[in-house]
């Protein structure tokens, strides 16, 4: 998927980020799209487990999931890597609660390849 249909995709999802995705510095960086969209879910995540947090993580896993190295990669580089869920206990918990499997474990990945 090139940037510019992340961008329309994640609009469409969340029309509160169009503005920001659409913005010219933004519009065509995949990593800055998907560092947008995890601030976006870590705001969710403040909320505690809702719906709306639980959507993100399945929008996340699916891209994951996606026949798209390129898109896999960038989930794992820009939106997990900017995630940072787990600075409290309570982000750890909603973590494991309501991220997909596949997800949690490249969040858990990410995590520990950052330990010394």
């Amino acid at each position: 998927m090139s940037p510019l249909q992340i961008a329309d995709e994640l609009a469409d999802l969340f029309p509160e980020l169009r503005e920001e995705l659409h913005a010219p510095a933004n519009l065509t960086s995949l990593a800055k799209q998907l560092s947008c969209f995890a601030a976006f879910t870590r705001a969710a995540a403040s909320a505690g487990p809702t719906p709306l947090l639980k959507h993100c993580f399945e929008v996340a896993d699916r891209w994951l999931r996606a026949d798209d190295a390129h898109l896999t990669r960038a989930i794992q580089c820009s939106y997990l890597d900017s995630l940072h869920l787990d600075a409290t206990a309570r982000g750890g918990q909603l973590a494991r609660q309501l991220m997909p499997p596949r997800l949690h474990g490249e969040y858990l990945s990410q995590q520990y390849a950052s330990l010394p």
